[in-house]
């Protein structure tokens, strides 16, 4: 069920994702932490030109000022339009993989704007301490950016951990992922093309290979699968479609009667506001990190206790 429209602003305990555009013309994901009134927001990816991502987070009641952090999944034009590096606002940081990290540079990303990561970091750390675990995919050369986001229900750490998962672009999905995502309560996945349709599409051969080799994009069925396995409890986003090789309805066909509820972005349309709902206390260690040896568990103690060996306040 998503929110109302005004309900992050008002009176939001915890975390809520709007996706704004997702597709192969531009992505990008809004996440908004809220806690006693404050409201902070996260971009996922900046695919969408500067003008038009500041149009689409004011139809939301959001501005840029708003925003603190920029998670960046890779570097390709659809996950990153190059002139925000003149037009993004100084207090934002951009947090990159390190693998990424020359290529943000080399694209005019000024280096104090830049924080690269290789393993778990901390957000948000006066609303809570959202946890960001972060996992390198398969994809293309340099790899695509899986992100876990978990966050305590409340300030006092009652009422368990919100969990989202966000993983696009991946071409396969390892059981190393399946395990770093399993159990979220909010799963965002790719869910690119059609079999068939990729199969009749007039795409250059050396492009269906790109695609459908396993470093590309996965398939409705491979979503699905992937989905199965990570088992997440409340709400699945289906991002990324094709516009050339899918139609929402088969890639909707492929959960009739799932347990979960669905949502499927586009790339003109923004969804509604999903809400990333803590589990209770007793389920809240279901899956272990794959990345850092800090974390064992997922409980709000060890959040809490990551966050304060981590060191950041960002």
């Amino acid at each position: 069920m998503s929110l109302p429209e005004d309900a992050p602003f008002r009176s939001l305990e915890g975390m809520a994702l709007r996706v704004l555009a997702s597709g192969s013309a531009g992505n990008c994901s809004v996440l908004i932490v809220g806690r006693a009134g404050v409201r902070r927001a996260c971009l996922i990816d900046l695919g969408l030109s500067p003008r038009r991502t500041v149009r689409l987070l004011a139809d939301c009641q959001l501005s840029m000022s708003d925003v603190d952090d920029v998670l960046l999944t890779h570097l390709d034009a659809d996950h990153f339009y190059g002139t925000w590096c003149r037009f993004l606002p100084p207090h934002v940081r951009v947090r990159v993989h390190v693998r990424h990290h020359r290529g943000a540079i080399a694209a005019g990303m000024p280096p104090e704007r830049i924080t690269p990561f290789d393993d778990s970091f901390v957000m948000q750390a006066d609303l809570g301490g959202a946890l960001v675990a972060p996992m390198l995919n398969a994809h293309d050369v340099l790899g695509s950016v899986s992100y876990r986001i978990d966050l305590p229900a409340s300030a006092e750490g009652e009422g368990g951990v919100a969990s989202l998962g966000f993983a696009t672009d991946l071409g396969h999905v390892p059981p190393r992922l399946t395990e770093h995502l399993r159990g979220v309560d909010v799963l965002a996945i790719e869910s690119n093309y059609c079999p068939d349709m990729q199969a009749r599409s007039e795409r250059p051969d050396y492009l269906k290979r790109r695609i459908t080799g396993g470093a590309g994009h996965l398939s409705n069925q491979q979503s699905r699968e992937a989905i199965r396995e990570i088992d997440p409890r409340g709400h699945v986003v289906l991002l990324h479609l094709s516009r050339e090789c899918n139609l929402p309805a088969l890639a909707a066909r492929e959960h009739a009667a799932a347990p979960y509820g669905l949502t499927i972005s586009g790339q003109h349309e923004p969804t509604g506001w999903v809400p990333v709902q803590a589990r209770p206390p007793t389920t809240a260690a279901r899956c272990k990190p794959v990345q850092s040896g800090l974390f064992e568990t997922r409980d709000v103690a060890t959040i809490r206790a990551g966050a304060a060996a981590l060191g950041t306040a960002s």
